[in-house]
C-alpha cells in the first residue's frame, strides 16, 4: 500500500517556454555621428541623456541634440537606441555610410523607427531605398523650401516633415523625432499621427498655397489651429497613412508569433481539423487583439440589419487536402479579411436655425 500521495496520484508538470518576439513597434533608432574624439559601440541603448553624457556625448553633438528632443516629449520615452556611423580608419576623418549603420542595427531588436540626426540630407535617398526593403519606418525633416529627389519617390516607409520659414530653433530640425516619440507612446492601431502636440517644437506659419503643396507632396507639418498646437498630415510619401503601415507590420508579426507558439508549446499540431482549428484560432486571436486596439473595425450592421464582421478567417478542411500536401506538412490556404478602422480627420456639419 502506498504511504505517500505520489504513490497514489503521481503528477508531473512540465513548463513550456513560449517563443518571445524581439520585434518592437515603439522603439526609436537615432542614426548619426559618434561623439567627437570618443569611441562608442556601433549600437547602444540609452535610458537618459545622463547615460549619453557618460558615454562621451556633449550638447554640441547632433545625436545628443536629437535625443534631447526625443526625451522631451510627453509622456517621456523610457529609452532610445543609437546606431553610429563609425570611422572607417583609426585616424578618423572618413565614416561609413548611414545605410551601413542601419544594417548593423538590424542585428538587434527593440526598435522600429529610424531617425537621422546630423546626417547629410543627400544621404536620405539611399536610406529611404534601404528602409523600403525592411519592415521599419523612417522619418526626416526638410527645411523651408528645401527640395530632395528622394522626397519625390512614392516610398511606403518614409515619413517627411516640412518646416516653415519661422521654424529656426535648434530643436525644430528634429521635428520628426518629436513626432515619432509622441506617436510611439500609443500601441499600433490606437493612434493617428495627426492632431498631436509636440514639446519643444515651434509651430510653423504656412500660407494656404504652402499647405496645398504639402498635402499634395504627402508632407507633414506642425501648426496652430484655434489655439491648439497640432501636427497635420499623417501620410508616408506614397500617400498611405503611416499608422496603417505601422499597424500592418504589428499584425503580421503578431500572427506569426502566435502560430509559432503553437508549434513550440505543443508536442505537435496534427494535420486534422482539430490541428487546423488551432491555426485558425491563433489568427482570430491576433485579429481580435487588433480590433481591441482600434486598428480593425468593430462588427457593424448595414441598413437591412445584416451583420458586417470586422474580420473573418477561413482555413481548409483536412479532407480537402491531398496526400501530397499532408506529406509536405505545409498547411495552405489559411486566409483572413479585415476592415481597417481608420480615423476621422475632418468633419462636415450642416444645420439650420429658425424660429
Amino acid at each position: 500500500m502506498a504511504i505517500t500521495i505520489d504513490g497514489i496520484v503521481n503528477v508531473t508538470i512540465g513548463l513550456e517556454s513560449p517563443a518571445v518576439s524581439g520585434a518592437s513597434y515603439s522603439g526609436g533608432l537615432i542614426v548619426g555621428m559618434p561623439p567627437v574624439k570618443k569611441t562608442v559601440e556601433g549600437f547602444v541603448e540609452y535610458a537618459s541623456l545622463a547615460e549619453m553624457a557618460d558615454a562621451g556625448y556633449t550638447s554640441n553633438d547632433e545625436v545628443y541634440k536629437a535625443a534631447t528632443v526625443w526625451f522631451s516629449q510627453d509622456p517621456q520615452p523610457s529609452k532610445v537606441y543609437i546606431t553610429s556611423t563609425l570611422a572607417t580608419t583609426e585616424e578618423g576623418g572618413t565614416y561609413e555610410e548611414p545605410v551601413v549603420a542601419i544594417q548593423r542595427a538590424q542585428n538587434y531588436s527593440g526598435w522600429y523607427g529610424i531617425m537621422p540626426a546630423g546626417i547629410s540630407h543627400e544621404k536620405y535617398a539611399d536610406m529611404s531605398a534601404h528602409v523600403e526593403t525592411t519592415e521599419k519606418i523612417m522619418c526626416y525633416t526638410l527645411e523651408d523650401g528645401e527640395e530632395l529627389a528622394a522626397s519625390k519617390i512614392s516610398y511606403n516607409r518614409t515619413f517627411v516633415q516640412r518646416l516653415a520659414s519661422n521654424q529656426t530653433a535648434e530643436a525644430d530640425k528634429y521635428q520628426h523625432i518629436a513626432h515619432m516619440a509622441k506617436c510611439f507612446n500609443y500601441d499600433p492601431g490606437e493612434e493617428t499621427w495627426a492632431f498631436k502636440a509636440l514639446s519643444g517644437i515651434t509651430v510653423g506659419t504656412f500660407s494656404s498655397s504652402q499647405g496645398t503643396a504639402m498635402e499634395k507632396a504627402n508632407e507633414n507639418y506642425y501648426v496652430e489651429v484655434a489655439g491648439s498646437k497640432i501636427t497635420q498630415g499623417g501620410k508616408v510619401l506614397s500617400g498611405e497613412w503611416i499608422d496603417i503601415i505601422r499597424f500592418r507590420d504589428w499584425l503580421k508579426n503578431d500572427i506569426q508569433l502566435r502560430v509559432l507558439n503553437l508549434y513550440v508549446v505543443n508536442p505537435k499540431i496534427t494535420y486534422t481539423d482539430g490541428g487546423i482549428g488551432l491555426i485558425d484560432n491563433a489568427m482570430k486571436a491576433s485579429l481580435r487583439t487588433g480590433q481591441q486596439k482600434g486598428g480593425i473595425a468593430e462588427d457593424s450592421f448595414d441598413e437591412n440589419g445584416s451583420k458586417i464582421a470586422g474580420y473573418t478567417t477561413s482555413v481548409p478542411l483536412a479532407a480537402t487536402l491531398n496526400a501530397s500536401q499532408k506529406k509536405s506538412r505545409n498547411l495552405p490556404d489559411c486566409k483572413f479579411t479585415a476592415i481597417l478602422a481608420g480615423a476621422i480627420h475632418a468633419t462636415e456639419i450642416k444645420g439650420s436655425l429658425g424660429y
